[in-house]
């Protein structure tokens, strides 16, 4: 078993999503012994963003690539590799004004690439991912309940996001533990804090 993690918050030693992920990952191993583990921790290392050189690289057959378009694309290429290396996904991914930091963007726009994590049929007009056979679980905490039947639910457009876009490349096994409440009163937090807890230990023995 081999378990990417990639974290994306901007906090370290405050941050929910690496806290928890850092137990669940403990228990999670103490269940699979044997387990590879890497981790990508772009909230403190966020990959460059694509550039007009890039994106033409990208679309060219490798073989029609200058050397300069392969450097333009060699993080890139590495960040895939770690990914269909992967067999379980663990994601740290708090959410910031709605939606995934813009460190995380950074990182899926370098790994959803035409060929490489998804194949395009232009006659059909028609998408298929290439990144299959693997589990993802999320840990995304939020200011306030964003579930889908409270009143804020209609803005919580990081779950559905993640959820479109890993299974745009061929990731449908998704796990989300939210951990909703974290501008509420300390006990209000904590309580939101032990029920995601709970969640990630059953998931340990499980996943």
């Amino acid at each position: 078993m081999k378990l990417l993690e990639i974290q994306s918050s901007v906090r370290l030693d405050r941050s929910i999503s690496r806290a928890l992920s850092h137990e669940f990952i403990q228990a999670w191993q103490n269940s699979h012994p044997n387990a590879l583990h890497k981790q990508q921790d772009v909230g403190m290392h966020p990959p460059a963003h694509p550039t007009e050189l890039w994106t033409t690289a990208n679309y060219l057959p490798p073989d029609s690539r200058t050397p300069e378009m392969e450097t333009a694309l060699a993080a890139s290429e590495q960040l895939i590799e770690e990914l269909l290396w992967a067999d379980r996904l663990l994601l740290g991914v708090p959410m910031y004004n709605f939606s995934v930091p813009s460190t995380f963007k950074a990182y899926l726009d370098n790994i959803v690439r035409v060929n490489r994590t998804f194949a395009f049929d232009s006659a059909n007009f028609t998408f298929k991912g290439l990144a299959i056979g693997k589990k993802a679980l999320v840990i995304t905490p939020s200011a306030g309940d964003f579930a889908p039947d409270t009143p804020m639910g209609s803005l919580n457009f990081c779950e559905t996001y993640l959820r479109s876009i890993l299974g745009f490349i061929g990731i449908e096994d998704i796990t989300i533990v939210a951990v909703p409440n974290q501008f509420m009163p300390d006990e209000i937090r904590q309580q939101s804090i032990e029920q995601a807890r709970a969640k990630l230990m059953d998931l340990a023995t499980t996943w």
